[in-house]
């Protein structure tokens, strides 16, 4: 048993705590209190506020060396015929070291869970390997081959048809039904650009051009949104749906009665020029609205305290306690994983962080709008970065 003790404690689930403490056993959080409520002796990380690690619900390691590389020039379908030519020139050692420097990313900014969309599935190893607990989702696309057959779905975490427009119906659905059967994750790009939009809902735009002359076939175009269509494939329910920023009011009930949660990218939203994120639409329907990076090809720093900022720069009227919930135990609820990581409650996963906090008074504050590095950092009860 070790015990941790620093200026605060915040478990998120719980009021904060000055001169905190907190219990680890076997890889579990023993108990949260002060530390007169533990037999020492204590490792003392001094002026800090211990948290939970980050849960990133939404990332793409495989593209962290892809940075700067993509500019986008206001045409979303040419960034995604960018993008995917870019991948072609990438081997499996080009994925693999671009997954480790992604990993390091997210451990030094205080993540400690994240969920990787695999683009590549021979480099789940690598991601297996991170110092970071990685939920890893296979990528599905079938616009042009077919996809990955259900023997090699055993392997991941969660399965992500990558979007309506990638994505066949018949792809989508056994995926659902693979999830909702094994009790994994189910996560999908969606209603993420104004070309989508168009296709779906008007048969017509960039997007819809490029995918004809694929040969993709069109006939689920022109008969309502993205969101309408996945909807009636039946693959909504409990899903996690990411980005999410074009929705009519019958898009959102739909996710609502869905029990769907939607996964905001503050940076890549900025990074493509996207209109304002419906936030309070969805919140007022009911719909859970988590956090997450995507990918240093599309402007993030695989940072997410810089995305809390981002996202409190933008939504003033949010308290930067919401936004550290969103981007951990709401989070955690997205990814399957209610008070198992995202909080420090008795019971849960030793997954936790130290930011450094010397003068402050708030630690919300400290964490989010603090510029202070984070200085240890324990994932499954392990210290995997200590620089306090």
């Amino acid at each position: 048993m070790r015990f941790y003790r620093s200026k605060f404690v915040l478990p998120i689930a719980a009021p904060p705590i000055e001169n905190g403490a907190v219990a680890v056993d076997d890889g579990r959080i023993l108990g949260v209190g002060k530390p007169a409520d533990f037999d020492g002796p204590f490792t003392d990380l001094g002026e800090c506020v211990i948290l939970p690690g980050f849960v990133n619900a939404h990332c793409h390691l495989g593209y962290t060396d892809m940075a700067g590389r993509l500019p986008f020039r206001g045409s979303f379908t040419d960034w995604l015929s960018e993008i995917t030519a870019w991948k072609r020139t990438w081997n499996a050692a080009d994925y693999e070291a671009s997954t480790r420097r992604g990993a390091q990313m997210l451990l030094r900014s205080g993540t400690t869970t994240v969920c990787d969309i695999e683009a590549a599935p021979d480099n789940l190893e690598t991601a297996m390997e991170a110092p970071v607990r990685v939920l890893s989702c296979l990528e599905l696309i079938d616009v042009a081959a077919p996809a990955a057959g259900e023997l090699s779905w055993k392997r991941f975490a969660g399965l992500s048809p990558h979007a309506p427009f990638t994505a066949s119906a018949a792809l989508y659905r056994r995926a659902s039904a693979f999830c909702q059967r094994t009790k994994r994750i189910f996560t999908t790009h969606l209603a993420e650009s104004l070309d989508e939009a168009a296709m779906f809902e008007r048969a017509s735009g960039p997007l819809y051009e490029r995918l004809a002359a694929l040969g993709r076939p069109m006939d689920d175009c022109g008969r309502g949104s993205s969101v309408k269509l996945l909807d009636t494939y039946g693959v909504l329910r409990g899903a996690l749906v990411v980005h999410a920023n074009w929705l009519s009011d019958d898009d959102i009930a739909r996710l609502a009665r869905a029990r769907a949660i939607v996964a905001h990218c503050p940076s890549s939203h900025r990074f493509f020029n996207h209109p304002p994120f419906p936030l309070a639409r969805l919140r007022d329907a009911g719909v859970g609205v988590c956090l997450g990076t995507d990918s240093a090809a599309s402007g993030s720093a695989l940072d997410m305290r810089e995305e809390m900022r981002d996202f409190l720069a933008v939504f003033s009227a949010v308290r930067p306690s919401e936004a550290l919930v969103m981007a951990t135990t709401a989070a955690a609820k997205a990814l399957h994983r209610p008070g198992i990581t995202g909080t420090l409650t008795a019971g849960s996963r030793a997954d936790l962080i130290a930011v450094a906090a010397a003068g402050a008074r708030d630690p919300v504050e400290a964490v989010i709008t603090g510029r202070a590095p984070v200085r240890f950092s324990m994932v499954n009860g392990k210290a995997v970065y200590d620089e306090h």
